[in-house]
């Protein structure tokens, strides 16, 4: 087998004794790790559950990530936010003074739930506490009908802050300074919270979505590789979600190539996810055997995918061939 973590995604069960078969049968078939998603709902009736859910992937010898599974809107996940419909005033303000489904970074509330969650999350016993696509709300992710220069955040924290720091009012229209104050707010989230994450005895991965947009995260990679908190730096080049008619290989190369650069310069781990997801057509599997073997190529230390089973328990992203995705997938890392 190859000197690499392989892992994968599981997610929607919440039946230890299920869960604890499907845990083997994913060692079984080669698996090192595993990402276990902890969402809003799991963290509010589930938290013993999951955590006897960590307790038997570690049982198989599996490295336990645990991810903010969509909380407050603002992490990647297919889930729903109680927060954000509990705590209005919280959400996100676009430039045109309307308010969004999604949590501010620079929030007081959102800031100690956030501290609460990761408290939690630590507390399962995960060995990593996995930053999963933190980013600002974009309403165009979701077909909203809004000019194409809409951009968050400009609630009264977030105004308060660029004044503080700009000596000016905070503008209607994003200019440099804006996305600049963006991207330093969420590395000062970020910065937080992983700290409080080795305070609990977590190790802190984050995992950045492959664009060059403010909306999508911090722009600057280098920075957030620079912080010290931080022990995995990971991204998710899938070439059918962020791109038309990409090639898998060239893609994954793009942006796998900055990573794994960015990671071996500052002493960290580097870690790159392959789409197991919203794949259809005959040409599925040997895109995903293209995409793991170019991360394989690349010297990545870790290489996951999205998501086990590719994706058939959740109907709107499965794979239209989901077990061959998934079986093309362990062929290569195996």
């Amino acid at each position: 087998m190859p000197d690499i973590e392989r892992g994968a995604s599981y997610f929607g069960v919440q039946d230890p004794e299920h869960a604890a078969t499907d845990l083997e049968r994913l060692y079984e078939e080669g698996l090192t790790a595993v990402l276990h998603t902890f969402s809003e709902r799991d963290q509010a009736f589930y938290r013993e559950t999951m955590r006897d859910i960590v307790a038997a992937s570690h049982d198989q010898s599996l490295s336990v990530y645990v991810n903010p599974w969509a909380v407050g809107g603002v992490f990647g996940g297919e889930e729903f936010s109680r927060f954000v419909a509990h705590n209005p005033d919280s959400r996100q303000v676009l430039n045109t003074g309307e308010r969004v489904p999604a949590a501010c970074f620079n929030d007081p509330t959102f800031r100690e739930f956030m501290r609460e969650w990761t408290r939690d999350a630590a507390g399962l016993d995960a060995d990593v506490l996995f930053w999963d696509e933190p980013h600002w709300h974009d309403v165009h992710w979701y077909g909203d009908d809004h000019p194409r220069d809409v951009w968050c955040c400009r609630c009264e924290h977030c105004r308060d802050g660029f004044r503080e720091e700009y000596g000016e009012p905070m503008p209607a229209t994003e200019t440099e300074a804006v996305s600049s104050f963006r991207e330093e707010s969420m590395l000062d989230f970020l910065d937080e919270m992983m700290a409080l994450a080795h305070e609990e005895g977590a190790e802190n991965a984050v995992c950045l979505m492959p664009t060059g947009s403010a909306d999508h995260g911090p722009r600057n990679w280098a920075r957030l590789a620079e912080n010290e908190h931080i022990d995995v730096l990971a991204t998710d080049p899938y070439w059918d979600a962020f791109a038309e008619d990409a090639d898998p290989a060239e893609f994954v190369s793009r942006f796998g190539e900055e990573l794994v650069e960015l990671a071996d310069e500052n002493d960290l781990r580097s870690q790159l996810w392959i789409q197991g997801f919203g794949l259809s057509g005959d040409s599925a599997t040997e895109e995903v055997r293209t995409a793991t073997r170019t991360v394989l190529d690349l010297g990545a230390d870790s290489v996951f995918m999205w998501g086990y089973d590719g994706c058939r328990t959740i109907s709107e992203i499965a794979c239209e061939d989901p077990m061959g995705v998934w079986n093309a997938y362990l062929d290569e890392v195996n």
